[in-house]
Formats: structure tokens, sequence, C-alpha cells
């Protein structure tokens, strides 16, 4: 990452912002100590994200929901099993 003092900054503010819009990061520093970070700004990709981005939702906290799968786990019918059997019920009705 690219450092430039806030005096360059103010001498040259449209070449520093021309060097971040063609993708540099660059940190700021006044008397030698970091002030701030320039960074090129990312169009989100999804609406997800631009809504979180604009902060009209929040990222979930871990993905997926394995509260949900946990009653599955243990041993499963195949599907052709469970056919027949459904099967088996409708004829002896």
């Amino acid at each position: 990452m690219e450092t430039i003092g806030l005096r360059e900054l103010n001498q040259n503010p449209s070449r520093t912002v021309a060097r971040v819009r063609a993708g540099a990061s660059i940190i700021v520093t006044d008397r030698g100590k970091p002030v701030l970070r320039m960074v090129p700004e990312v169009e989100p990709d999804s609406i997800l994200q631009r809504r979180v981005a604009a902060g009209e939702v929040r990222p979930p906290a871990e993905h997926g929901m394995p509260e949900l799968f946990e009653e599955l786990a243990g041993p499963v019918e195949s599907l052709s099993d469970l056919m027949v059997a459904d099967r088996d019920r409708e004829r002896s009705r």
C-alpha cells in the first residue's frame, strides 16, 4: 500500500484521487502517523450487498442454519424405499 503525506494530498488532490480510481490504495500520514486510508470504491454485486452497504440490513452472523438440520441427523431411508412403502399403504386401503 502506498503512503503519502498530508501536504502532498493537499497539493495534488486530483492526481491522488485519480490513482485511487485506478485501483491504488493510499495511506495518508500527518507528521509520519497514518490518519486516513484511501481505497477504491467497489460496487456491490448483489442486492444484499447493496442493502448491507446502505445500512438497510445486517449481514448474517453465521452462514447457514445448522440447527434446522440437527433433527435430520441419523439413518434416512432411500427415496425408493419410501415410495414402495407409500404405494403399499395406498394398496392396502
